[in-house]
């Protein structure tokens, strides 16, 4: 039992020792489509997630945001719909590829469930 925690507290310390850092659009870029794609569904698997858990003390401001996205996005598009979605829309705004992915994604999906 002693070496389960040992190990345990191995993985902590290993994995807490890197920085997280959140990419931006000209990270993104250089990502293959592969990775892109496992970005993106990572993003909104999260927001699929907090939509979920949101529902049980209802937020106004997530409602309007994330909450209209993924009930726009979700069992309509798949996961390479919506990576194409975000491609095109970091390849239409060179200056906005400095901004973080995530308010990248929520910018592209926003714009594509207003059309």
């Amino acid at each position: 039992m002693r070496k389960v925690y040992g190990y345990v507290a191995l993985a902590c310390v290993v994995l807490a020792a890197g920085e997280a850092a959140a990419i931006t659009g000209n990270d993104y870029q250089r990502l293959t489509p592969q990775e892109r794609a496992m970005y993106v569904a990572g993003t909104l698997e999260g927001w699929i997630v907090a939509d979920t858990v949101m529902r049980a003390r209802p937020s106004a401001m997530f409602s309007t945001t994330f909450g209209q996205i993924v009930r726009c996005v979700s069992g309509r598009l798949s996961t390479a719909e919506v990576r194409t979605l975000v491609d095109r829309f970091v390849s239409r705004n060179p200056g906005e590829r400095k901004q973080d992915m995530g308010q990248l994604v929520l910018l592209a999906l926003d714009e594509a469930c207003r059309k």
